[in-house]
């Protein structure tokens, strides 16, 4: 039984049609999964940096020791925990605000807040002035363009 060469013919253009089609369909889902797995690295990737820019600014925030509270003193709390400074222990380390000079408890984590949100907890008032950048090693590389901080 012989076939009629037209019809073959139109089935062989219909094979090679679907063969394309299944071609660009892998091809396209494919190219997704991998742009995905870019795409999730790279969030991965800026949260890792910005976790890390986080914790070097935290470095430049002074840290202070509180010593025991004195008889008549004015009352001084944390505004996160809303004990006394120096009603423990003396030596107690807090956590200095530079542009505002408000301070807190380095144990109530004041960190997280400064991390996120880069205003006092107190006063919302802004962080200060950035610290001055340091001498390049080598002046033919140009510094990196500072990082904006978010109020909000």
């Amino acid at each position: 039984m012989s076939m009629d060469p037209e019809l073959a013919l139109h089935l062989e253009i219909a094979a090679v049609v679907l063969m394309a089609v299944i071609i660009v369909a892998v091809a396209v889902l494919a190219s997704g999964v991998a742009c995905d797995d870019v795409a999730g690295a790279a969030a991965v990737h800026a949260a890792d940096v910005e976790s890390a820019l986080g914790d070097a600014t935290l470095m430049t925030y002074a840290q202070a020791t509180a010593g025991k509270k004195e008889k008549g003193k004015e009352e001084e709390r944390c505004a996160i925990c809303q004990w006394e400074y120096g009603e423990g222990d003396a030596g107690e380390l807090v956590r200095v605000v530079p542009a505002c000079g408000h301070f807190y408890h380095a144990s109530c984590d004041v960190d997280r807040w400064l991390r996120k949100r880069h205003t006092c907890p107190l006063c919302r008032g802004g962080l200060g002035p950035p610290l001055p950048l340091p001498a390049l090693p080598r002046p033919e590389c140009p510094p990196m363009p500072a990082r904006m901080l978010s109020s909000a």
